[in-house]
């Protein structure tokens, strides 16, 4: 592998070139926790502002894909699998060096994390899947969570990188589809979260409550952490930007979700429901708003489709 290493004590060596590929509001403070970290960090995105911006920190810029994957390792925060087939082509798989790793922190379907990592080991390479669980702000205050799967010795090799960008990495096992089910899980699960916060906080604001307060209060009891607590202020004050995960990017989660449960015949009675809500916020009320904006269909729709009194953004 084509790296810059250093020692400690006796201890192996570890590698300190890396490529990071993909800088939206997550990619952009993970590479960020790299470079605090120690790394020589060589990004590329198709923001050139966004690479400048990371440069100024100490990365090393890109011109294109090809110059993260020189490194002979590279992270990849990229939107859906259609963009990381676009950035990790065949051609540039073949001509990555010897030993290289894709590490894809992507949310896709499973289907395409095998695709990938089957690709990877037909060159030769390593391939981890590592999808994430926590928004740009737990980035950087160092509480990302981790999911990883994949091939062993590929999921020890990048370890020390993983520990640099999170709190804890979560191992799925050798299978690198293992990880991003566990993390489309996790996703449908929060889509079910905003829909009972749209519903209940719509359902007090009618009967003339603060939904302010009642999120103060399931805070302070029995639904305390981010989802109800940040997503819950959120909904109830009507703010949605900035967005950390926008509504489109929750519609595809929740469709990867039908889909994983259709391909192993699992019924989601809940699924078709939260579906329609989601197409609707995204249609609606701001495809790029905060996914927490489905709240907003809710409210309109007791409102009989007239102005709620909240101004979304």
């Amino acid at each position: 592998m084509n790296t810059t290493t250093t020692t400690s004590g006796s201890g192996p060596a570890t590698p300190r070139r890396v490529g990071f590929a993909g800088l939206g509001h997550m990619g952009s403070a993970m590479a960020a926790r790299l470079l605090e970290a120690g790394y020589d960090v060589t990004v590329w995105s198709r923001t050139r502002s966004k690479v400048d911006e990371l440069a100024e920190r100490g990365a090393t810029p890109g011109d294109g894909p090809e110059d993260a994957i020189a490194t002979g390792m590279l992270f990849s925060m990229l939107s859906d699998e259609d963009a990381v087939r676009q950035v990790v082509t065949p051609e540039r798989l073949r001509a990555a060096p010897e030993g290289f790793i894709h590490v894809n922190h992507a949310t896709i379907s499973p289907g395409a994390a095998g695709e990938f990592a089957a690709a990877a080991a037909e060159s030769g390479h390593g391939y981890v899947s590592a999808p994430v669980v926590g928004r740009p702000d737990a980035v950087v205050a160092g509480r990302l969570t981790i999911l990883a799967s994949g091939e062993p010795r590929a999921r020890a090799a990048v370890s020390p990188m993983l520990d640099a960008m999170g709190r804890r990495v979560w191992d799925f096992g050798p299978q690198a589809p293992s990880a991003v089910v566990a993390k489309i899980s996790v996703n449908y699960m929060i889509v079910h979260a905003l829909q009972a916060l749209a519903e209940s906080i719509t359902l007090l604001e009618r009967h003339g409550l603060d939904g302010e307060r009642f999120v103060e209060l399931i805070n302070d009891s029995v639904f305390p952490g981010p989802v109800y607590g940040g997503y819950g202020r959120a909904i109830a004050a009507g703010a949605y930007t900035p967005p950390g995960f926008t509504s489109r990017l929750g519609l595809k989660d929740l469709m990867l979700a039908l889909g994983a449960a259709e391909d192993a015949k699992v019924p989601l009675p809940t699924g078709p429901v939260l579906r329609e809500v989601f197409e609707a916020a995204v249609e609606q009320v701001g495809a790029d708003l905060d996914w927490a904006c489905v709240a907003e269909v809710t409210r309109r729709r007791a409102a009989g489709d007239q102005d709620s009194g909240k101004n979304p953004g």
